[in-house]
């Protein structure tokens, strides 16, 4: 289903590759988790339709784009995000993230709020306690020791993907340990610094907002799920059957949880 790999400029010389799924009337730009990269989102642009048209970015130093002159921030990333719009002639659209691609999502509402019609936050959080931020840079500090990004990678599928992370014929757990190392240490641990700062981009106007989490997710507790749905004036909760990657393990179930709410929205009108 995946149209071919487009590419732009970024603004500090890196290269920012996107992909386009399907060519529907409905806009929803995809937001991928650490290490992954826009192509994770194709089957749930096959469970979604033909009603829709997803577009879904690599972040700098994902995938096919390059990192760039900076460390990657959630500010950074949201300006490519706004890249790719303006290359794609889009005024506006919805938002979906999932892990770091909801964190970003909220960058995205938080820097530009006019282009945000709806944003779907998955499996994240919306701000990092004091204890959160000193695990998350310990977790940062880990991976770029020696043979750092190694034990990273055995516990962060462990997280993702909980007993299942230990069957290596998996082919979603095969294809994120490749990725999760293709990525480097360097990388992971500037984007686990840049997640700390989410709690910036709290906004006091959001746009219509629907918060998603797994019922099975190890790496974001149903706490943290439920108190950013608090946290957020109007938003709907609601959970899937997955864990982390609840929208990439289970899309079909995902899609049918997400539609009720993009029904609801008036931007379709427009």
């Amino acid at each position: 289903m995946a149209e071919a790999l487009q590419k732009l400029a970024g603004t500090d010389g890196t290269t920012l590759a996107y992909r386009q799924y399907g060519e529907g009337p409905r806009l929803i730009t995809c937001l991928h988790s650490l290490a992954l990269d826009g192509s994770w989102y194709a089957p749930l642009a096959e469970a979604l339709g033909k009603e829709y048209r997803l577009l879904a970015l690599d972040f700098r130093g994902h995938g096919s784009s390059t990192h760039g002159d900076y460390a990657p921030t959630l500010g950074l990333v949201a300006q490519d995000i706004a890249a790719m719009w303006d290359a794609e002639n889009v005024e506006s659209s919805v938002i979906l993230g999932i892990s770091l691609g909801g964190m970003v999502a909220q960058a995205v509402t938080g820097s530009f709020p006019d282009r945000v019609d709806a944003q779907i936050l998955m499996a994240t959080r919306g701000a990092y306690d004091d204890a959160a931020t000193r695990g998350t840079l310990a977790r940062a500090a880990e991976v770029r020791s020696p043979n750092g990004l190694e034990r990273a990678e055995e516990m962060t599928m462990h997280r993702w993907f909980g007993d299942k992370s230990q069957n290596a014929a998996d082919p979603l757990v095969r294809q994120a340990r490749a990725q999760f190392l293709r990525v480097g240490g360097s990388i992971i641990a500037e984007y686990f610094e840049a997640m700390t700062q989410v709690g910036a981009f709290h906004t006091d106007s959001p746009p219509p907002t629907l918060v998603v989490g797994g019922n099975d997710d190890r790496s974001t507790p149903r706490a943290a799920i439920e108190q950013l749905a608090a946290s957020i004036a109007g938003a709907e909760l609601r959970f899937a059957k997955g864990g982390h990657l609840v929208a990439f393990e289970n899309p079909q179930e995902v899609a049918a949880t997400v539609r009720p709410f993009l029904d609801s929205l008036d931007c379709w009108t427009r």
